[in-house]
């Protein structure tokens, strides 16, 4: 088992409060460019929780021109171990998950002037991805979940309505997850729905393939996966 960075089990700042409807105010991490944008992108966590990784790819995304919320789906929780994610992973409230990423994009586009917000994450993240495009309509303008599918009979990829891109790692082995078994899956039932959905299925990727403090990060490909993403949504936002 590999040794945690000291990235992923240190909980990353929070910054920002936010109104969510039905429940208490959301906190989270906010990073934008000087100035601000009118592109907004509501960024989600690994299963570790909001840690200073996850804060460090949000601030990559700001340098690419955007205003980025990472809400904290776990409610002050962060993992200091592969059990402890597991448990916070089990024990998620999906609906008020989805809730916390929904008020995170209101926030953006009534407090910080975007006009169009863009939702992504990664692992948990990826499947909180889908269920927030699948759950709600007229919040995200575009989506792009990275390796992670949840549930999709409780989360149908029909009830989604804006343009997608999926990343998923070829050599990821988390079976009916993120595996390359299962994003061809997603594909072949969103293109027979006739969704506006891309994969990228990266050759050389390993499941958190992007998590630059991971043993399983992979810098040409997360550059790679990265310029991909945020070309995407500059064209979805404008």
């Amino acid at each position: 088992m590999d040794k945690l960075a000291t990235e992923i089990i240190t909980a990353g700042q929070h910054n920002v409060t936010f109104h969510v409807e039905g429940r208490e105010d959301g906190k989270g991490y906010l990073t934008q460019p000087n100035g601000g944008s009118k592109h907004g992108l509501v960024l989600i966590q690994e299963w570790w929780g909001l840690n200073q990784s996850l804060c460090i790819t949000a601030d990559k995304f700001s340098a690419k021109g955007f205003t980025v919320i990472v809400p904290d789906v776990y409610r002050g929780k962060c993992a200091k171990n592969r059990e402890e994610a597991g448990h916070y992973f089990s024990d998620l409230d999906w609906t008020g998950a989805v809730a916390d990423m929904k008020g995170a994009a209101l926030h953006l586009k009534e407090k910080l002037g975007c006009t169009k917000v863009g939702i992504l994450g990664f692992c948990l993240g990826g499947a909180l991805t889908f269920a927030a495009l699948s759950t709600t309509q007229q919040v995200f303008s575009a989506g792009a979940p990275f390796y992670g599918v949840p549930d999709l009979t409780k989360f149908p990829l029909k009830n989604i309505h804006v343009p997608v891109q999926a990343h998923f790692g070829e050599l990821d082995t988390s079976k009916g997850f993120s595996d390359p078994e299962t994003a061809r899956k997603v594909e072949k039932e969103a293109h027979e729905l006739k969704l506006q959905f891309e994969l990228k299925l990266w050759k050389d990727g390993e499941h958190a393939f992007m998590n630059q403090n991971s043993v399983h990060y992979n810098a040409d490909v997360a550059h790679k996966a990265l310029e991909e993403v945020a070309a995407f949504f500059q064209k979805h936002l404008n």
